[in-house]
């Protein structure tokens, strides 16, 4: 898996093309979207018309599993079907990585995993994983005996760091956490109020106490962020629909000082 990868929750399916075919010109390798995010047909639409192999890049995809109070949740057939549209919309025959988005089915929670199981049998997608479980998730798979993830996907950032359990846990199953919010400490992330829930320390300006150590690198605080999450060894999904912080964001190519990673 690419270690640097484009997110894309809150991108419209009709900017998402632009962005995507942006990405993959300046040499990103991973793409990452999800069923609930509603613009998978504009990633296809960018990757259909790319110049590049499809086993030169890499797409994660999340089936969206349902919500209490929102939705049916769903089944063994219904997380089929689901992989089926994101191909379709994907214009793709696989996906590198396909996630369950939560844990909150939870009559449904293995069922859901069993589909994924059968996904991978048949070729659909190369590798499963789940996205915002915690342990008590996890061992509901290894319990029954079933394929365990390969992967996590959880947020991560100096405010919001892996709970030891989870990290214990996951380092002992070789399930690899991936980095999503990687900028939240950034004073401009999730500026609408409906995402907004950063903690306390990161009311006023939460990138306050990086500053100083970016500009010792002569770096941006998004690099710096960015930086931080792969020297621990986890993958990133920076989101962004300028250009220019697309290249900022993999431009990467320094090293932090243990004395400063902490």
């Amino acid at each position: 898996m690419p270690m640097v990868g484009l997110g894309t929750w809150l991108i419209s399916n009709d900017e998402v093309s632009r962005v995507v075919t942006d990405a993959l010109d300046l040499g990103y390798k991973h793409i990452d979207t999800a069923q609930i995010y509603q613009n998978e047909s504009g990633i296809g639409e960018a990757i259909s018309k790319a110049s590049i192999d499809r086993d030169k890049f890499f797409i994660t995809t999340k089936m969206w599993p349902g919500m209490v109070g929102d939705e049916t949740f769903q089944d063994f057939k219904g997380a089929l079907n689901a992989c089926d549209q994101s191909l379709q919309m994907l214009q793709s025959d696989y996906i590198d990585l396909y996630l369950i988005h939560n844990p909150f089915g939870k009559d449904h929670r293995l069922e859901q995993w069993e589909a994924l199981v059968e996904l991978q049998k048949q070729g659909k997608v190369k590798d499963i994983g789940v996205s915002n479980y915690n342990v008590k998730h996890i061992e509901e798979i290894e319990h029954a005996n079933l394929p365990m993830p390969v992967a996590n996907q959880i947020e991560i950032h100096p405010y919001h760091m892996i709970p030891d359990a989870l990290q214990s846990y996951m380092m002992k199953h070789n399930i690899l956490p991936i980095a999503y919010s990687t900028l939240a400490p950034l004073p401009n992330w999730r500026k609408d109020s409906r995402w907004n829930s950063k903690p306390e320390a990161m009311k006023n300006d939460p990138s306050i106490p990086f500053l100083e150590v970016a500009k010792k690198y002569n770096i941006s605080v998004a690099q710096l962020l960015l930086k931080w999450s792969l020297q621990n060894g986890w993958p990133i999904l920076p989101k962004t629909t300028s250009k220019e912080r697309l290249k900022e964001n993999l431009d990467l190519d320094f090293t932090i000082s243990s004395e400063d990673m902490n």
